[in-house]
């Protein structure tokens, strides 16, 4: 009677464990957008729910970033592939003015706007495939808005709730989509690595890099269509960890074993360290030489070449590798500090492993996320007007090795992490639940959405006060002629 019991017991727990079908659209371009994809539809498969990935080939780099999930790839087209490998080389131009920087990266940033775009169209040419993902039904649909096609896809595909979301911080037109508002006199642009709210020329620069953002990249097509999202998740909280994975690498550990303290420099997965300018090259190998008591791990994507095999014989110091587990890294208490282009999933796993870094940004939301990163303690920001100085660098590198505020502050906010009251995971899955079950809700949508310009910042309010002020000013001025 007893393993009856226990059998019937069981079977009432699965029955009552209710499976949600859900997509997610996650385009494979970059390491910290397809992770964070990727782990959203882990956690939920593990979850117990039906989850397909549906990932477009928008680069041939990257991975997946899902294993658990049933998945869909979309090949990239030649021509999406052609722009690519031309956005890859070389990254550095290395302006001197601000100004110009804006403008290349504004430059820079219509190839990139078009390798999406070109490769949208072919996304939406496959009829076929999105008239059977329409008839799956899909209980959930989750997105970035960081790319428009993924929203797009959301009035074809009809799913019954819609969870948009960024990977990074929302840029420039993501607030407006989110319903947030843009906040451009304290909120920093992607572009922008360092904003002083007290001063009238750091908000005026941060405004004109605002502007070049939203120029390029909005889209008011998807404004509607995201203005009915049931939730937003954003990948910007400091206290956020999927994972703690361990070192499996005995080379890898051998090599952090060779002195007291490890450095490791990693500029993602966009930034091919081997296309640098060989000035910056230079820089970087000379102010690693200049710590001979410390090890450096260098991301380098090609240790076979002539530059990676002299570097070997002058700087023993330096270790060049073409692929490292950068998450098992910062999680060894032998690593110090860290290197890196300040991506929000560098940045992220930075904070969650408790180590210090020097950031070094160049594109999208780097300057931002490295600001946010100075300014919470957490290491120091190299922009792009020092890069070929290498006195600065290495005077930064320093900084960063041996000022124990950083490294306190980086343990502090680890152990909050540690302890922290609520996971992400419970609350992905809790709200990806309740948006598949109940849809979206009229009350979460903010009435913003509605309003135009002049309503928005009550302009018509203003300009009635404006009148009714000259009115009065102006009576009152007649009735003192008239009494005097």
């Amino acid at each position: 009677i007893s393993v009856m019991r226990l059998f019937l017991s069981l079977f009432l727990l699965i029955s009552s464990i209710h499976s949600y079908k859900i997509l997610v659209y996650n385009i494979r371009y970059s390491h910290s957008h397809s992770n964070f994809l990727g782990n959203v539809a882990d956690i939920l498969v593990e979850a117990g729910h039906n989850v397909t990935s549906l990932i477009p080939m928008v680069s041939a780099n990257g991975k997946d970033g899902t294993t658990k999930s049933k998945i869909i790839r979309i090949e990239g087209s030649l021509e999406a592939r052609i722009i690519d490998l031309s956005f890859n080389r070389p990254f550095f131009p290395f302006p001197m003015k601000r100004l110009v920087v804006y403008a290349k990266k504004l430059q820079r940033g219509t190839p990139y706007a078009d390798q999406f775009a070109i490769h949208c169209r072919g996304v939406l040419e496959k009829t076929a495939l999105i008239e059977k993902l329409r008839e799956e039904k899909f209980d959930v649909m989750i997105t970035e808005n960081f790319d428009m096609c993924g929203i797009g896809l959301v009035h074809l595909i009809k799913p019954k709730s819609l969870i948009n979301g960024a990977a990074a911080i929302p840029i420039t037109w993501m607030n407006q989509e989110f319903g947030l508002p843009a906040a451009w006199s304290y909120n920093p642009s992607p572009l922008n690595s360092n904003l002083d709210v007290h001063s009238m020329w750091s908000r005026l620069n941060n405004l004109f890099a605002e502007a070049i953002f939203y120029r390029q990249f909005y889209s008011s097509r998807s404004l509607e269509i995201s203005s009915h999202a049931a939730y937003t998740i954003i990948n910007s909280e400091p206290l956020v960890d999927y994972a703690v994975p361990t070192l499996s690498r005995v080379e890898i550990n051998d090599i952090l074993s060779l002195r007291p303290r490890t450095v490791l420099i990693s500029f993602g997965s966009i930034v091919i360290a081997h296309e640098l300018q060989e000035e910056l090259k230079n820089n970087i190998i000379e102010s690693v030489a200049k710590f001979p008591d410390v090890t450096f791990i260098w991301k380098y994507e090609k240790p076979e070449d002539a530059f990676a095999k002299n570097v070997r014989t002058k700087v023993p110091n330096l270790h060049l590798l073409k692929w490292v587990p950068q998450n098992d890294l910062l999680a060894d208490d032998r690593l110090v500090a860290f290197i890196t282009h300040g991506g929000m999933g560098s940045t992220q796993e930075t904070t969650v492993r408790g180590k210090p870094g020097l950031f070094i940004p160049c594109f999208g939301d780097q300057p931002r996320n490295a600001a946010m990163m100075e300014k919470s303690g957490l290491g120091k920001v190299t922009v792009a007007y020092y890069y070929n100085n290498l006195r600065f660098l290495s005077q930064r590198c320093l900084f960063t090795l041996w000022n124990f505020r950083y490294h306190e502050n980086a343990k502090r906010i680890a152990a909050m992490i540690a302890k922290k009251p609520f996971s992400a995971r419970e609350q992905l899955i809790r709200t990806v639940e309740f948006a598949a079950e109940f849809g979206p809700s009229p009350a979460l949508r903010p009435q913003s959405y509605d309003m135009g310009f002049i309503a928005y910042h009550n302009l018509d309010i203003i300009f009635l006060f404006c009148v009714v002020t000259l009115i009065f000013l102006y009576v009152l001025t007649r009735i003192i002629r008239i009494v005097l």
